[in-house]
């Protein structure tokens, strides 16, 4: 039996796979950067950290960073269950980019700490959602670009499409609202002797760890990468791959892996996206958001 032989790559491409790196880096960073500034709001975070933001509330002895890799690495088991012998063994490998993520989001809550107040008045928590929204959909569109690696809460998308046969986006919209009605059922069970709403800056009506915020970022992210992948898509893809996208694979992967309620011109999926991701790469890919 011959042996299979495997191409060694040029010079060319592995700069390009080393652009694409630094590219998803940057994109992770950026979404953990979105994910900080609508937490510190107390007005809730992206869908996909929803849960692991209501477990950090209750359990601060983890931070939410570490929350965010153990939830994540209960999506991974979650879509070896969806896809029991169709699962592969690499699908493991989206520990690396939830174990990323979670560094990041730790690295920016401490490094924006140092100047953004705990005590904040309405306008700038409004402010920091909308910023909030524009960070997390530049990640996405950076981390789906580069086409690294998936992020688990796409992943788990993904693994629904293919056992359900329903569109990827459909599934995102499936698995965003589970997500967040786990995470308000859980914030109900952990605060109900307590302040089951988010009151100490006189918000009401928002349940501790998933509020306001929650939504509009869940709304707001496709609409933002809109004109970020009009705009963006052609010189970052050119920059990183050496050639612009075609477009037939563009439209495919645009339905596939863009965030819910987003229809931009993508590639890959990961936090979707999984990646994300939301990644197969997106994110999600409000994901990862």
């Amino acid at each position: 039996m011959q042996k299979r032989k495997f191409a060694r790559p040029s010079r060319a491409q592995v700069y390009a796979y080393i652009r694409r790196l630094i590219a998803y880096v940057i994109g992770m960073f950026f979404i953990a950067s979105g994910v900080t500034f609508s937490r510190s709001t107390n007005w809730g975070i992206s869908t996909v950290n929803s849960i692991p933001n209501v477990l950090s509330l209750r359990f601060p002895q983890l931070t939410l960073g570490t929350w965010v890799i153990i939830v994540f690495t209960c999506f991974i088991l979650v879509q070896a269950l969806i896809l029991l012998r169709r699962f592969k063994w690499y699908s493991f490998l989206q520990l690396l980019s939830s174990t990323l993520f979670g560094f990041f989001v730790d690295g920016t809550d401490a490094l924006y700490g140092l100047f953004l107040p705990q005590e904040q008045a309405v306008w700038l928590k409004i402010v920091l959602i909308c910023v909030s929204t524009v960070v997390i959909a530049f990640g996405i569109f950076l981390y789906l670009e580069a086409n690294i690696l998936s992020m688990p809460g796409e992943g788990v998308t993904v693994a629904l499409s293919q056992r359900t046969g329903l569109k990827v986006s459909t599934c995102k919209i499936i698995f965003d609202v589970s997500i967040v009605t786990i995470a308000c059922i859980l914030s109900l069970l952990f605060f109900r002797d307590s302040d089951v709403f988010w009151t100490p800056d006189g918000t009401d009506c928002m349940l501790r760890g998933v509020g306001i915020g929650t939504v509009v970022i869940a709304v707001f992210v496709g609409v933002v990468m809109k004109p970020i992948m009009r705009f963006l898509k052609k010189p970052v893809h050119a920059l990183l791959f050496g050639k612009e996208p075609a477009p037939a694979d563009a439209e495919a992967k645009a339905d596939a892996e863009a965030p819910a309620g987003a229809q931009p011109p993508a590639s890959g999926e990961a936090e979707a996206a999984s990646s994300d991701g939301s990644p197969a790469s997106a994110p999600a890919a409000r994901g990862c958001e």
